[in-house]
């Protein structure tokens, strides 16, 4: 696949978890047996690790629900050589206990035949601890 291709790809992974977005069409772009992997320590980040396709669906359809008016992503920044793609991205919205997220996020995306086969995602873990608590 090209790299353009592989670039717009992952913007529109990014993008469709803006409230906006098409969440199905944005499943749809991950393989079957894709993993999606917060990196972070799971003593501090309770969805830190790996998650298979079907258990990222489960988190983002739960973590959805904490965000009654959805999320605002924007993508700042895209880079890309070969089948990976690194995107940088800020996120925006009030969570249901009252709380501002304001994330930013480094993604590195891989991608095969058009569909996201793995994905790393960096985060601020230490906000995103701090505005979880009610």
């Amino acid at each position: 696949m090209s790299i353009e291709r592989n670039k717009e790809i992952a913007h529109r992974m990014v993008e469709g978890f803006s409230a906006e977005g098409d969440i199905n069409a944005t499943f749809a772009l991950l393989r079957e047996d894709a993993v999606w992997t917060v990196m972070a320590n799971p003593a501090s980040v309770p969805h830190a690790g790996g998650m298979l396709k079907e258990q990222f669906i489960e988190h983002i359809t739960n973590f959805r629900r904490s965000t009654p008016d959805g999320l605002r992503m924007i993508v700042t920044g895209v880079t890309a050589e070969g089948d990976r793609v690194a995107v940088e991205a800020e996120s925006t919205g009030m969570l249901s206990n009252g709380n501002t997220l304001n994330q930013v996020y480094h993604f590195l995306f891989e991608i095969e035949n058009d569909k996201v086969t793995a994905v790393r995602e960096y985060i601020d873990t230490a906000h995103a601890v701090a505005v979880v608590r009610d």
